[in-house]
């Protein structure tokens, strides 16, 4: 897929990457977004994938009020790409994608969302779910679950789902502003909390596009998931020559 086969590339389309948790439950003394993979910032993975994606205008990165100068150094080491701000976040992680929207221009139309800690998505998801958005307004990528779904309340069974019903949500997700702008103000009138932004987004009464996601678009939330993202980086084909020349001083 390239831009050419996109709907409405001219208008501009912002990224905002909530980067500003904690990373509790990594058991690190630092947050987990700038834990080192393969010898640079888990973040800074993510963001360089973004920076290559030709219909962003721009990118919003939104992380600790404590870390503003920090990253603001690490998005000055990457070179020439779309236009990168840094903002602080917030408590949440809806307020932080909050802080992101607020600091995207007037002239922005779509707003992408990606969690910081989402590096190995490929370029081909962020162009499927970005075409997606355009014919509808808004989309999100996701994951067909393939086991048995069950709800359970204190150790026991409530319900068995029809699995071909559920899916597991990833980013990127991508919305019109207008309509992204409009579930956020709602949700502040009326005190919603949201662990993934196209869920205030549906409360509008608004369809959401689903789009197959991958199975390596994992978000690293665990210590586990640290060492598979370092296995994947190693195996993946051209990654793994890259950090390949990297060892080799090339």
């Amino acid at each position: 897929m390239t831009i050419a086969t996109l709907s409405k590339p001219l208008e501009q389309t912002f990224a905002v990457v909530p980067a500003a948790g904690s990373g509790v439950r990594m058991g690190l003394a630092h947050p987990k977004q700038f834990h080192p993979l393969h010898g640079k910032p888990i973040l800074a993975w993510t963001l360089e994938v973004l920076r290559a994606l030709p219909f962003l205008h721009g990118i919003i990165t939104v992380v600790p009020e404590n870390a503003l100068d920090s990253v603001a150094a690490l998005i000055s080491s990457l070179g020439a790409g779309p236009i990168m701000t840094v903002v602080a976040g917030g408590a949440r992680r809806q307020d932080s994608v909050l802080s992101g929207l607020q600091a995207v221009p007037d002239s922005c139309r779509w707003v992408l969302i990606h969690d910081g800690v989402r590096p190995m998505a490929s370029s081909e998801l962020f162009f499927r779910t970005y075409e997606a958005a355009q014919r509808c307004g808004a989309a999100v990528c996701a994951c067909r679950v393939v086991e048995t779904v069950k709800m359970a309340e204190e150790g026991w069974v409530q319900a068995t789902l029809p699995r071909d019903q559920v899916w597991l949500v990833q980013t990127p997700q991508v919305f019109r502003r207008d309509l992204l702008e409009k579930a956020f103000r709602q949700a502040q009138a009326l005190g919603w909390d949201a662990t993934d932004d196209a869920s205030l987004v549906e409360r509008l009464g608004v369809r959401v596009a689903v789009v197959e996601g991958e199975k390596s678009n994992i978000k690293i939330t665990t210590p586990d998931d640290l060492l598979w993202a370092s296995w994947y980086l190693e195996h993946s084909p051209v990654v793994s020559a890259s950090l390949r020349r990297q060892k080799e001083g090339l």
